[in-house]
Formats: C-alpha cells, structure tokens, sequence
C-alpha cells in the first residue's frame, strides 16, 4: 500500500498536503522537480531565445512580471532532449487529468485535448473555479474522491466528472453616474 492509501482511503487529503507554505525554502525541492520535468519533457528554448524573449517583454512594459517563463531555465542544461516525449499509444493506460474550469496558468481547453490524445482517459472538472491547484488543495471532496479513488486502485471513471467549485469572484461594477 502507497504512503498515501490511507489518506485517501478514508476520504482525507489532509496529510497530503506539504507542511511548509509553498513561498518557503523547504518547499523549493517542489519547484525544482517541475523544473525538471519540464526540461525533460522536449528541448528547451535557447538562452539567445530566452534573452530576445526577456527584452521583447520588457520593451512591453519596463517592470514584467515573469512568471510563465519557467522553461529559460532549461536554456541552460547540459541536457537537451531532441524531441519531445510522445503521448498516448496503444499500450497507454487510461489516464485520470484533473484541472479547474478557469485555470489562468493551464487553461481547461489543454486538458481537453489531452484527454484526445490519451484514448480512454477521463477530464475531472473543477467547475466556477479559477485555481491551478484542484486535487488536495482546495476541500473539493468530488475532486479528491475522483482522485483518491483513481491513486488507490486505478479506478478510471465511465465518463468525464463535473464538480461544482466554490464560485467565481465577484467583481464590483462602476455605479451608475447621475
């Protein structure tokens, strides 16, 4: 039994989630390992890429916020893959993909066509949700039961599943002018 079939097992994802605040040092080993996948997955830009990239943005706007351009540190590595990793096959197992409705960093229409590729692979849906994080993080127990269910034994839903999410925010419109 994995680490954490018991969490999952009797519903909780409570001791899944890092004791540590994702902005803390100890937590950095999280981003490294995405880093690494990332880098893994396909070749990377090229650090001339990345440096026109860097002054086109901030020819934009003086002061960029960067996050997005994870992958210049790929730029970087010593390894640089020749093509990317395949997906799907034949032989592929049927994959569970988990996103919120209103992901701004991975939006939903990725998921979907993911879901395409990987034939008999499920979409779980967290629906009036704008995070990037679903599975674990948000209290969402149709997610987590989906998921949970799906680390423990495999289990692939029939079909897609829809949870309902916490709602969207509100955003304040000007008052009429008289």
């Amino acid at each position: 039994m994995s680490r954490t079939a018991p969490y999952l097992a009797d519903g909780s994802t409570d001791g899944l989630r890092p004791a540590a605040a994702f902005d803390s040092p100890e937590s950095r080993a999280y981003e490294a390992a995405n880093r690494i996948v990332k880098c893994a997955d396909g070749p990377g830009p090229t650090p001339d890429r990345i440096v026109a990239d860097v002054r086109r943005t901030r020819r934009l706007d003086p002061q960029p916020i960067l996050t997005g351009m994870e992958a210049s540190t790929c730029a970087y590595w010593h390894h640089r893959p020749a093509h990317r990793t395949p997906l799907g096959g034949p032989d592929a197992p049927p994959v569970l993909l988990v996103a919120s409705a209103h992901d701004p960093v991975t939006p939903i229409e990725g998921a979907r066509r993911l879901r395409e590729v990987l034939p008999g692979s499920r979409l779980v849906t967290l629906e009036d949700d704008y995070s990037h994080g679903v599975f674990a993080s948000r209290g969402n127990t149709c997610v987590d039961g989906a998921v949970g269910a799906h680390l423990v034994d495999g289990t692939v839903p029939a079909a897609d599943v829809r949870c309902s999410g916490p709602g969207l925010p509100v955003t304040a419109t000007a008052a009429p002018s008289r």
